[in-house]
């Protein structure tokens, strides 16, 4: 009983970001091959280990199942579901509190696993709030287990929370704010969010190198007439996993094109985005950092010229998992939107703790305080708290 108070305590005083983040825990999978969710996760779902990501990039199956049929003969293969509800809380110094309140954060249903001998899909319908949200991905995988290529397509993880290291999901509930937030205040793009594109990959080892065409910034203005956008954006990633712990360095090369910042103005503007994210695992000890340089050119000024702007964000991260599984960790985060001006930037700390319980399932406890510090004169600090239970079945 004393030990079980203990845990609970450092949940409490643990830490949590107030925006939802994906995860893609499948205990079906776990069914399939008749082992613990620990087998492919670790410290806790739904960060991966070595196995976890060989998994992903093979399609949904073992690297040394390629090639063999899969049947879907067991549809609680191929099923799970998951569901999240917190309490959060937040508050901006010198004022009321403009949260304080439980939250149901989304339901989802999961279909997901390898079909026939080369074909893998994964498909999450997600109920949050009062909207529907589908993740819609099929991938083809040829060759053998130490070299294989393959292709996938659909509305996709392109990289994070679908990548090593800092691309892979984050041990607690929030991304980095490099990640999850626009890295200049030109440009409305997001690392973090999923999109809709085709990507050729080639796995030789723990090396995979990928190359994607996507529709890129999806949302009014920027060139798309009936939900087709006019331009396409580039990218390039290579990820290497260096140990069976998950550890592993990663870099992207981001290039966009984007239309109808000013509607008076025409031509469209252009993007670059360069990530480099790396961590190692020493036994119990977490240690990771990653960095995003932002450039953006051609932004609309009048309809005879045009201008340029610069940011850039980093964050570094240390975690440590005690012997009963419960993840302790720490986060500082800096971003900075627009480098031409001083003073700007926000800087992030968290503190959190995450939990995972056995059913023999699925249950996690989490826990995350933040403090956001902008550097502007006389802005104001913000706190934030939040509790989340996550259940997958």
């Amino acid at each position: 009983m004393r030990n079980k108070m203990m845990v609970l305590v450092a949940l409490a005083i643990g830490v949590v970001p107030l925006v939802p983040t994906e995860v893609q825990a499948i205990p079906a999978f776990a069914r399939k091959y008749n082992m613990n969710c620990s087998g492919c996760h670790s410290p806790a779902v739904p960060r991966l280990n070595a196995k976890g990501f060989a998994f992903r990039w093979a399609g949904y199956r073992m690297p040394e199942e390629i090639g063999e049929n899969q049947e879907a003969k067991n549809v609680s293969q191929y099923l799970s579901t998951r569901f999240r509800f917190r309490y959060v809380y937040a508050k901006t110094e010198t004022k009321p509190a403009s949260t304080n309140a439980f939250q149901f954060v989304d339901a989802s249903l999961f279909a997901a696993g390898a079909l026939g001998k080369n074909f893998g899909t994964f498909v999450e319908v997600e109920h949050e709030t009062d909207e529907f949200g589908v993740m819609a991905v099929m991938q083809g995988v040829w060759g053998k287990e130490s070299r294989y290529w393959g292709v996938r397509g659909g509305q996709m993880h392109w990289l994070v929370s679908g990548g090593v290291a800092g691309f892979d999901r984050p041990t607690g509930m929030s991304k980095p704010t490099p990640l999850g937030n626009p890295t200049t205040k030109a440009i409305p793009f997001r690392l973090a969010k999923d999109q809709l594109g085709v990507e050729a990959f080639y796995v030789t080892g723990r090396n995979r190198l990928s190359f994607e065409v996507l529709n890129g910034v999806n949302s009014k203005g920027s060139g798309m007439e009936s939900g087709s956008p006019k331009t396409k954006d580039f990218v390039a990633i290579n990820q290497f996993i260096y140990d069976d712990a998950g550890s592993g360095i990663a870099a992207a090369g981001y290039y966009g094109s984007l239309a109808g910042l000013d509607t008076a103005v025409s031509g469209a503007a252009h993007y670059t985005r360069l990530v480099l994210t790396a961590n190692k695992v020493f036994r119990s000890v977490e240690l990771l950092g990653g960095y995003v340089y932002s450039s953006d050119k051609d932004l609309p000024v009048s309809i005879s010229s045009t201008s340029s702007m610069s940011g850039a964000g980093y964050w570094l991260y240390g975690g440590y998992t005690l012997p009963n599984s419960l993840t302790m960790f720490g986060r500082y985060e800096f971003i900075d939107s627009n480098k031409d001006v001083a003073n700007q930037g926000n800087k992030r700390f968290v503190l959190g703790s995450v939990l995972p319980v056995s059913l023999p399932e699925y249950l996690r406890l989490g826990a995350e305080y933040t403090l956001d510090t902008p550097r502007a004169t006389g802005a104001l600090k913000k706190h934030g708290v939040a509790l989340e239970v996550m259940f997958n079945f």
